[in-house]
């Protein structure tokens, strides 16, 4: 896993890092087992203090997303998929209250933003969908499925 620090954001390091590794578990990108880069490893990758990995390090242990093997690395434990599903949740209501504030900023009404959903939900087949349902082609959904 390869962190990505942002010297911008208002967020502290150490907790970029425990937001990055949530999300990876969040996603399916680490699954329970997958060890993590050492301390020092992440700490040279994002010329961050070591201390500030740890601490992360710690946090996520502490909340039972990592366990640490002395000698062996950290990795994550088997509780931490189980919190996934609710971290993509709460990962989702977050940056949907960003666009939200966005569209507010930008004077778009309720039906405005529905329209944009649902064009964006057409643009773009989330998986779980309904086989039955196509996806969307270039042509236009009115030519689709009419009696020649």
């Amino acid at each position: 896993m390869i962190f990505h620090i942002d010297p911008n954001s208002p967020k502290p390091v150490y907790q970029q890092i425990i937001d990055q590794a949530k999300y990876a578990v969040a996603s399916g990108r680490l699954q329970t087992g997958d060890r993590l880069p050492t301390i020092r490893e992440v700490a040279v990758q994002t010329r961050t203090n070591r201390n500030t990995v740890a601490r992360a390090y710690a946090e996520l242990e502490r909340e039972g997303f990592l366990h640490t093997r002395t000698g062996q690395g950290s990795f994550i434990s088997g509780e931490a998929p189980a919190h996934g599903r609710e971290r993509s949740r709460r990962i989702l209501a977050e940056r949907m209250d960003e666009l939200l504030a966005l569209a507010h900023q930008f004077r778009l009404d309720g039906g405005e933003l529905e329209g944009l959903l649902r064009e964006r939900l057409e643009h773009v087949r989330l998986p779980g969908g309904d086989a039955s349902d196509p996806a969307p082609g270039p042509e236009s959904s009115e030519g689709r499925n009419k009696p020649s």
